[in-house]
């Protein structure tokens, strides 16, 4: 039976139980409203609480406090096992008191689905929605409605006799014509037809309801790789935010050999793995929508998601991967070198996940320094399926064994396994490094390559590591693999290694470890003809070649793609050193500053390049302060400010030790860089005031450990260093054009006004 409810007469009620709106008066306004469809009699036996399929409902009200809201709506005949209900209810005003909430019930009172509510607080109403299977034994059946509000507050029910609220209900196919396949038993199976020697096979379907599963089926046999790939278009207007697409690749046994899901609702649907099979039967691929688990309800589907999922069937792609594998360093692929095979090339692949290639290359008894040089490289063959999805992450690790050294020596002792750029300072290297020594076995990691998106074609995977003398063969090991093992590309790679004589080393340290340094008289420049070069000859040059390590870094940015070095490349021992010891003369007439003439020449490569500059790490003596264990003076590596006294090119404006302090104006470059056909000269230029300071005349000695940095190449080159003495102060030419002077030992004045006692070379600004 209908009435009507004048409102105003509840005004007590509305003031306790509906919040008022924004600049407006409560949601029930002064209007009558019919209150229809009160109990569940009515809902089975008025005409007008009985829904037609398909036609909105609209106009109807949850007018006072506790008021409730039944429909019946008959389901057709035609119900089959594909069918769908779906039931729509919401508010289109943007604001009312209601939290809507919608019940499906049975004749009998059993509940058809779960209980759903717009709890929507202050925001926009959403609407309330229902779509789930129904089956042909609701042919001809009457579901029930209930519709209130679920109240925030039990003490203050929501009501809203302004803004009707409309329902719909329909009866729709379900558009995934697999239905029912949500178990095992009723998995869909996935044709596969051989293709060139690989079984392929495809198939589709909708996550239509909610908590929708849906199985696919395939038989594979042992040893052949399965290759998945789940696609679908991204969707306009969104899904839900909890429909994120998820899957799974179930082995024969029923448990997931991987799961993956799609990280947000807005991305279009692309998930693909490619597994090695060791249990042949029936493979499964499970699909349904991510749960959070923030949710007891059931993730939303959408009838608009098309997903297709693509199956390969495909062998094994690697040769090294038949049989007995190189997934583990004891099957290692192992290469033997010799005086006459110098060198060996390893091809493989990365064809599945997780897939792990380990090589090894022995080494001969050798009591000479010779060098390991190797190299990775992509080739075009392979790629039988496209690169996985995830992002590339490859590796290549270089491994020694420690034999009869315990994990904590590996770790804590240089001489059992050096230890490189950034370890200890280095968040990523130091566990890296202290990983590979905590093995069960301790392993010195030699050299490490990581895949980076600012080199392209891993053009950062090569590297030279240097192989000291040794009276046994020693093995060593390569491993190559995507990190955290979750992408595959089945593209060949080819791994090349080379052995090579280091003469220049050998030339050093003999067939021991300790290098015995060059010694040679600094020759004065009384002339400085070619100030501010030396003098080119014997007497004014050494010489030596830099052949391992991956270099320090200077100039170049790893994060800019410059060089050869990736940002997280490392090498046990990053620069080849040689060592020169010059004697300086110690009897000089005061004042004995002198100035300083240096120049450094390395030859190019072939191509015309540069295979690496260099630097020069000094360390003078201070013949006015005796050193440790009665030694006539104390060395001298650093300056003023604690850095370390190292010269390396630059082409950008620096400070001079002569510059005013945090000023930088009237900044020039310290040093020129010259290319030629067959070299490249650095030349120290004369706005430096490169010079000696007395002290250090007086102690008469200095020690130039020459390394590599910005490497360009892992080519071998040899470099000339020129040096000589010539008379202070020199001087330089401003940006001006007028001429200044370094500062004079007799009461000279730094750049910024200060005293200087002559040349303060280790003085930094």
């Amino acid at each position: 039976m209908s009435t009507s409810v004048r409102l105003l007469s509840l005004v007590l009620l509305v003031l306790t139980a509906c919040p008022s709106q924004p600049d407006g008066p409560p949601d029930s306004g002064e209007q009558e409203v019919p209150d229809l469809c009160n109990t569940r009699e009515e809902a089975l036996s008025s005409p007008e609480c009985q829904l037609t399929l398909g036609q909105p409902l609209e106009d109807r009200y949850l007018s006072f406090g506790g008021d409730t809201d039944w429909y019946s709506v008959q389901l057709p005949s035609t119900v089959g096992p594909r069918s769908l209900l779906r039931v729509t209810a919401v508010y289109a005003t943007p604001i009312t008191a209601v939290n809507l909430s919608v019940s499906l019930l049975r004749q009998d009172g059993s509940a058809l689905a779960p209980r759903r509510v717009d709890v929507h607080g202050q925001g926009q109403p959403k609407p309330v929605e229902f779509l789930i299977p129904i089956s042909e034994a609701e042919k001809n059946a009457k579901v029930l409605l209930l519709l209130g509000d679920e109240p925030a507050n039990p003490s203050r029910p929501g009501f809203d006799a302004r803004n009707p609220y409309s329902l719909t209900v329909e009866v729709l196919d379900n558009p995934d014509t697999n239905e029912p396949n949500d178990t095992a038993a009723a998995a869909t199976p996935v044709a596969l037809t051989d293709q060139g020697g690989i079984l392929v096979g495809s198939a589709s379907g909708y996550l239509a309801t909610a908590g929708d599963v849906d199985r696919f089926s395939f038989d594979v046999p042992a040893g052949r790789i399965v290759y998945v790939h789940v696609t679908a278009p991204s969707l306009s207007p969104q899904p839900p935010p909890a429909y994120i697409l998820a899957y799974k690749l179930l082995r024969p046994d029923g448990t997931a050999e991987v799961d993956s899901r799609v990280r947000t609702n807005v991305l279009a649907v692309d998930l693909a793995t490619a597994r090695r099979v060791k249990a042949a039967g029936k493979w499964q691929v499970l699909v349904q929508a991510w749960n959070s688990g923030t949710s007891s309800e059931p993730v939303p589907g959408d009838t608009r998601l098309k997903y297709t999922v693509d199956v390969k069937v495909l062998s094994e792609g690697d040769p090294n991967d038949t049989g007995t594998d190189n997934d583990d360093m004891s099957h290692a692929k192992v290469a033997t070198l010799s005086s006459g095979t110098r060198t060996t090339s390893f091809t493989g692949r990365l064809g599945s996940v997780p897939d792990k290639d380990w090589y090894a290359v022995d080494v001969p008894t050798d009591s000479t320094h010779t060098v390991l040089h190797y190299r990775l490289v992509s080739l075009s063959s392979g790629g039988r399926f496209p690169p996985l999805p995830e992002t590339p992450d490859r590796l290549v690790r270089v491994l020694t064994e420690v034999p009869g050294f315990s994990a904590a020596d590996c770790v804590g002792k240089v001489d059992v396994c050096p230890k490189g750029n950034g370890y200890g300072s280095d968040a990523f290297v130091t566990p890296l490094v202290n990983g590979w020594c905590n093995n069960s076995a301790p392993l010195c990691l030699r050299s490490s390559r990581d895949e980076s998106e600012y080199f392209s074609n891993l053009r950062n995977f090569e590297g030279v590591i240097p192989v000291p003398p040794h009276g046994a063969t020693v093995r060593y090991y390569f491993l190559v693999q995507d990190e955290g093992t979750s992408w595959a590309d089945d593209k060949d790679y080819r791994l090349d290694v080379e052995w090579r004589d280091d003469t220049d080393e050998t030339s050093r340290k003999g067939s021991g470890t300790t290098e015995t340094p060059s010694t040679k008289l600094l020759a004065s420049d009384d002339s400085a003809a070619t100030f501010p070069a030396p003098p080119a000859g014997g007497a004014y040059e050494v010489s030596g070649s830099i052949s391992y390590g991956l270099g320090r870094l200077v100039g170049n940015d790893p994060t800019k793609g410059q060089g050869v070095r990736g940002p997280e490349d490392y090498d046990a021992v990053p620069t080849d050193l040689d060592t020169f010891v010059f004697q300086l003369p110690e009897a000089l007439p005061s004042p004995m500053d002198r100035t300083w003439e240096l120049q450094w020449e390395v030859d190019n490569l072939p191509d015309g390049g540069t295979p690496y500059g260099l630097s020069l790490d000094l360390t003078f003596c201070d013949g006015d302060r005796a050193g440790d264990g009665g030694t006539s003076c104390t060395p001298v590596s650093t300056g003023t400010a604690g850095a370390p006294l190292t010269l390396a090119y630059r082409g950008d404006p620096l400070r001079a030790w002569h510059s005013p302090s945090g000023s930088l104006s009237n900044l020039q470059p310290l040093y020129k860089l010259e290319r030629g056909s067959t070299s490249t000269k650095v030349t120290v230029q004369p706005y430096a005031c490169s010079c000696f300071e007395p002290r250090f005349l007086r102690g008469g000695s200095l020690m130039v450990a020459v390394g590599g940095v910005d490497r360009t190449d892992y080519g071998q080159a040899d470099y000339t260093l020129r040096t000589a003495y010539t008379s202070y102060p020199k001087s330089y030419t401003r940006l001006d054009g007028g001429t200044a002077s370094c500062p004079a030992p007799d009461g000279g004045v730094t750049a910024d006004g200060g005293a200087a006692p002559g040349c303060y070379f280790t003085r930094q600004p």
